[in-house]
Order: C-alpha cells, then sequence, then structure tokens
C-alpha cells in the first residue's frame, strides 16, 4: 500500500471513530423514532431530533447499565474504528446527496399529478415523470417493455424490480441463489398484489433466472437460459448491470482466476451484456450501476497492472477501480454505438445511486447478520446503534434506487445522453481520469481476452 494511501485511510478512521465516541455522549431525551419502527422497515430511514442512542439497550429495549455494558460497548466501539475508513470514505465521496433523512410526510414519494395513465405500444415513446426523491414511472408506462436487472433478489436491484413491474414492465431479475430468487419473487409478487386486484388492465410481470458472475461459463451460457424464459423472439428493452459486491476484507479468487470484486462488479457484466446484445432491442438502454466511489482511484485513475489485485489488493481502492471500470464500459459501449449502423439508437448510462444504508449494513456486519436483522429484528443494542447511525447519513434503498429507474424508464432521456454519469436524477461532470477515452479503449481490449467475448457491433 503506498503512504498516501495508508495515510488516507489512517485519517478516514481517526475522524470517524472521534464521530462514533462523539456520538455515543451526545445527550438524548428519547428513543429515535427510527429504533421505534416495525423490525420489517429496517431499510426506512426516519427524521430525529434526539441524535444518536446515548445509553446501551438489553434486548426488549430497557436500558442496560450494568458494569458489562461498559465493556461491550467498549469492544464495539474498537470494532466500530475498525470499520470507520469504509464509512468515512462513503461519506466524503457521497457529499453532493448526503442531506438529513427527511421526514415521511415530506417525502415526495409519488409522482401522481405527472403521472399519465396511458397505455402505449411497443414503438411508442416511454411517458415522462420529473424525477423525484423516490422515483415511479407513471402506471402503464411501462407496458410492453421488457426488463433484465441482475442481482434483483435483495436491496436497489429489487427495489428496481418492484417499481418497473408497477409501472407495467416484464422484468427479469438475476440471482446467484435459487432459494433467495424465489423469496425475493413471492415478495414482488405481494408488492403488486394490489394492483391486480383493482386494475384490470395491469400487464406487469416478474421473473427470476439463474446467474453466476463469478462463473464465466455460468455468464455465457445464461443467454439460453434467459430465452427459455422469455421466448427467443422477444427483446430486451432495459439491461440494468446491477450485481455487485462491495469492499471485500481479502484478495479472494473465483473459478476462472480472477479477483472476485473485478468480475462480479465489471467482468462478469462485460460479457453479459456481449452475449445479450443479439436478443437486445435496436433502441435499448443499458444501465451500470457504478458509484461515487470510483474516485478511490483517482490517485493513480484505472490500473490496468493490478486489475486483479496481483500488485496490491485493498477492499476499497479494488471497489473503486471496479465502480472506475463500470463508468469506463459504458462510455466506451456508447462511443462503439454511435459509429454502429445497427446500434445508433443505444443508450448506455452509468449512475452513482448514492451511498444506502443496506449495503452498508451488509458490509458492516455481513449478509447472513443483515438477513437475520431483517427478518427478526433488532437483536441486541449494537445492532440498533449501527442502524441508528446509518440512518443519519445515507439513502434508503427506496430513496437509492430512483435514478436506475428513472434511466430505465424515463422519456427525458435517451441517446442524446448516452454515456453520461448520472447521480440524483441528474448528468453529473466527472474528473478527466473517469473520461479517459484511451483507458477506456485500452479497457474493452483486456476484458474482451479476458472474458473471451468479442462485441459484434
Amino acid at each position: 500500500m503506498t503512504k498516501s494511501r495508508s495515510m488516507k485511510d489512517a485519517v478516514l478512521s481517526l475522524a470517524l471513530a472521534s464521530g462514533i465516541a462523539a456520538a455515543w455522549t451526545f445527550p438524548t431525551s428519547s428513543l429515535s423514532p427510527f429504533l421505534m419502527k416495525d423490525r420489517r422497515m429496517l431499510s426506512s430511514s426516519s427524521s430525529s431530533s434526539s441524535g444518536l442512542m446515548a445509553a446501551a439497550y438489553n434486548e426488549d429495549g430497557s436500558p442496560d447499565n450494568d458494569d458489562s455494558s461498559s465493556l461491550r460497548r467498549r469492544d464495539f466501539l474498537r470494532s466500530a474504528s475498525s470499520k470507520a475508513a469504509s464509512i468515512s470514505l462513503l461519506a466524503l465521496t457521497t457529499s453532493s446527496s448526503l442531506a438529513a433523512p427527511t421526514s415521511p410526510s415530506s417525502i415526495d414519494v409519488t409522482n401522481d399529478a405527472a403521472a399519465s395513465t396511458s397505455t402505449p405500444d411497443d414503438d411508442s415513446p416511454i411517458a415522462s415523470v420529473p424525477y423525484s426523491k423516490i422515483y415511479k414511472p407513471a402506471p402503464h408506462s411501462m407496458d410492453g417493455k421488457v426488463v433484465l436487472i441482475t442481482g434483483g433478489n435483495a436491496g436497489l436491484g429489487l427495489e428496481s424490480t418492484k417499481r418497473l413491474a408497477e409501472a407495467g414492465a416484464w422484468v427479469v431479475f438475476t440471482s446467484r441463489d435459487e432459494a433467495r430468487g424465489a423469496r425475493a419473487l413471492e415478495e414482488v409478487a405481494e408488492y403488486l398484489s394490489g394492483l391486480r386486484a383493482t386494475d384490470p388492465t395491469f400487464v406487469g410481470r416478474v421473473d427470476v433466472a439463474y446467474l453466476d458472475l463469478c462463473d464465466m461459463s455460468n455468464v455465457k451460457a445464461f443467454k439460453e437460459r434467459l430465452m427459455n424464459v422469455i421466448g427467443k423472439d422477444v427483446k430486451i428493452d432495459v439491461l440494468m448491470n446491477n450485481a455487485g459486491v462491495m469492499a471485500i476484507p481479502d484478495r479472494r479468487l473465483t473459478k476462472d482466476g480472477y479477483e472476485t470484486t473485478f468480475q462480479t462488479n465489471h467482468l462478469g457484466h462485460f460479457a453479459l451484456t456481449s452475449i445479450l446484445m443479439p436478443l437486445l432491442s435496436p433502441n435499448a438502454r443499458i444501465i451500470n450501476v457504478s458509484s461515487m466511489a470510483h474516485q478511490f482511484a483517482s490517485a493513480h485513475g484505472l490500473e490496468l497492472d493490478n486489475l486483479n489485485g496481483e500488485r496490491e489488493y485493498g477492499p476499497w481502492s479494488s471497489y473503486g477501480q471496479s465502480k472506475l471500470e463500470n463508468i469506463l464500459f459504458a462510455s466506451e459501449l456508447q462511443r462503439r454505438a454511435r459509429k454502429s449502423s445497427d446500434w445508433s439508437g443505444l443508450s448506455v448510462f452509468s449512475l452513482h445511486p448514492g451511498a444506502v444504508q443496506t449495503d452498508l449494513a451488509r458490509y458492516l456486519i455481513g449478509e447472513e447478520k443483515f438477513q437475520k436483522m431483517k427478518e427478526g429484528g433488532f437483536s441486541s443494542w449494537t445492532d440498533r446503534f449501527l442502524m441508528e447511525g446509518l440512518a443519519k447519513f445515507v439513502k434508503t434503498v427506496q430513496e437509492g434506487a430512483s435514478t436506475q429507474v428513472y434511466l430505465a424508464a424515463s422519456a427525458d432521456v435517451g441517446p442524446k445522453d448516452g454515456g453520461s454519469y448520472f447521480s440524483d436524477g441528474k448528468v453529473t461532470p466527472l474528473k478527466a481520469f473517469a473520461t479517459d477515452e484511451n483507458m477506456a479503449e485500452k479497457l474493452w481490449s483486456v476484458s474482451e481476452k479476458l472474458s473471451g467475448v468479442k462485441f459484434d457491433l
């Protein structure tokens, strides 16, 4: 690790550790409303005038004031300090979207005033609805559209699946775990059940397909599996490359011999997009879910000699490199499409969803414990402390999904915006290292070689 990178991590760790300690002693008069919410609403955000909790709590919610609680608080704060760089880096790189959580009564959760209820045919333009904090496409505006979302069994992918299907799309989401995919399918079905009961013209539909981005042979066979679901003649209108992993603590290799973050976040999606091109509509939209964390790579730009962490691996530096690769891939694909007579109508976007509460929680406490917390509620005061702290400066999953849903459904974006990077529904400027066409072309060539695919544009 370089001296500058080590210094940055040390400073950021100290900053957040100090913040946690300060929050621990901040006076509070009551339990935050966030903690009083139904346990099924862990991903929701709530306003609070009381700050973070100043005391430990037992599992039943009563104050825990014995001597052992002091030891547990000490151990927890030590553990939190070791995670501090992670949250601090995301907090710094998402400063433009870190407004204090808004109370539910003031959130613009619908777009009914601007919504059109007309039903388009396959060739009609998508209805226009202005971007909002929790963006929902107009009812029926996605009728006749087919959407494929990777990693749709949880988080941003699941939320995107719900909203696009709610607008009438046929959404196929992928999951690498069949059991989780089945549970997500049931959740979406329940979410849509009210519409089916009240709107006889509702046509939204959702299916799930198995995909393992860490297995290149599995990726290359996905086209056949997908055609078994949607048929051979159906075209995909939106491909949302959403699946990803974040800040894996140590360097791990896939069965193909590539670093897991690199293959999951970039190389697997690169190969998937290539093999699905024949199934895309000529005017399709491809959406790469990137992150402002791509700025972690700003010191050196894309490191072509370190794509697999072979020279140096760091959980956040490698994650940042993969998010930069998402951006460079999107812009290079758009440039090549514009030069193609067959794909001039293609629109390719990348985006920053914001620091999303569920993603950070999964990283901090682990996927298994996060799922148990989601299903069974808080098991300890440390769980409450963590989720309360995250709610102070990150987006809910509902808010985080808005930009990618907007790019999938809005009539206000199209080929003219192709290659652009979006945040909060707007085109956001990128620094020079993220718009380096020469580096994007080199990444393209290396990605084709490593994945064994070729784009036919």
